[in-house]
């Protein structure tokens, strides 16, 4: 019987417990807010044209667009320079900043230019300026040739390629 009072006080005890927590959250409401609210696309193709004419197109198996950001991320991205000669990177991800048309290029990012393949980790393209650059190490290989150093910049309208510092260069004879 002694049980019984104390499970009949204890049944009781968390009735009311749970009658007075139910009451305080339906006077305030529980709203639940996502911290990070994204859409998504798969195989974006974007093309940027100046003067119509194209000056570049991206291309990127998946872009996630951020809630209220002018940031877009890109994974396993394609990046087409439109010049004579045609400057061709492809990248693992990346960032393409709508506002100004300005592209970082992550994860083990290729450049190829006619026959040779520039190799660094990251590189970044300014639109408005027409140049890429990094800091990273640089590796320029051809079929008979392997050049390597510290820093990249590129200017499309010059037609300019310069590695920075720390230049190494092999040649192979055939």
């Amino acid at each position: 019987m002694i049980k019984n009072k104390y499970f009949g006080f204890l049944l009781l005890f968390l009735a009311i417990i749970t009658l007075i927590l139910l009451s305080y959250y339906k006077e305030q409401g529980i709203k639940i807010q996502p911290s990070y609210q994204t859409s998504s696309m798969q195989n974006l193709h974007l093309i940027h044209r100046e003067n119509d004419k194209i000056k570049w197109e991206l291309l990127a198996r998946e872009a996630i667009f951020p809630k209220g950001k002018e940031e877009i991320f890109l994974k396993s991205l394609e990046l087409k320079i439109k010049q004579s000669p045609e400057i061709y990177l492809t990248s693992g991800n990346g960032v393409y900043e709508a506002e100004k048309g300005n592209i970082t290029l992550n994860e083990s990012v290729e450049m190829n230019i006619r026959n040779a393949t520039f190799t660094v980790n990251t590189i970044k393209w300014d639109n408005a300026s027409g140049l890429l650059t990094t800091e990273d190490r640089v590796s320029f290989s051809g079929k008979d040739f392997l050049i390597e150093g510290t820093g990249l910049a590129a200017s499309m309208k010059q037609q300019k390629i310069r590695i920075l510092k720390n230049v190494k260069a092999t040649f192979y004879l055939s």
